[in-house]
């Protein structure tokens, strides 16, 4: 319902300068010193939020086994998601991830913890009445990193939030109820270039 075209490209834009930044500090190591880095930069996207009319994009700086992820996203959540059948929903926000990789270096199985602010529009179905409001989200996150070769990887994970502000909203007589609790699964594909 509202992702933007013009933040889709500024955050793209911004995005695409990790990979030049990684680049100068490859070249400004020595082979040895490469080598032995233990900093690791990349890139990711979930797919599934551009299905969906949004976006989601995010820069992870990691060190050894750790990783922070700066994102933002967008979509327009689907019925059998929210299960609000006289509502549509949306949202767009920013947050972060901390994760920890519990066998090697930025790959294979992590555990984490995460926090985001969205803003959710709601919207009744058939006519113009909708209402928006702010959310801030904390909780953990499991997931696997699968590298598929040439820096390139995928990365499954789920995280269980627990919204620290939720209401309900109401429209024209109907209520879209708000949970406390949810769960989120996302598939990111990225690429690391350090």
């Amino acid at each position: 319902m509202f992702a933007r075209k013009s933040t889709t490209l500024a955050l793209f834009l911004a995005l695409l300068s990790c990979p030049i930044l990684a680049q100068a500090l490859e070249v400004s190591q020595s082979p040895s010193e490469a080598k032995e880095s233990s900093l690791h930069l990349d890139l990711e996207v979930d797919p599934t939020a551009f299905v969906f009319g949004g976006y989601s994009l995010h820069a992870g700086i990691g060190w050894q086994r750790f990783r922070l992820d700066l994102g933002a996203f967008a979509m327009d959540v689907p019925e059998a998601y929210h299960g609000q059948k006289a509502f549509e929903q949306s949202f767009h926000g920013f947050g972060a991830k901390l994760a920890y990789f519990l066998f090697a270096d930025q790959t294979g199985g992590f555990v984490g913890v995460g926090a985001g602010i969205a803003r959710g529009l709601y919207g009744l179905k058939g006519t113009e009445l909708a209402a928006q409001q702010y959310d801030v989200g904390i909780g953990p996150h499991v997931g696997w990193r699968f590298d598929l070769g040439a820096g390139f990887y995928a990365t499954p994970w789920i995280s269980l939030d627990y919204s620290l502000n939720p209401k309900d909203v109401t429209l024209g007589g109907e209520t879209f109820a708000s949970d406390r609790w949810s769960v989120f699964p996302a598939i990111h594909l990225g690429r690391r270039f350090m």
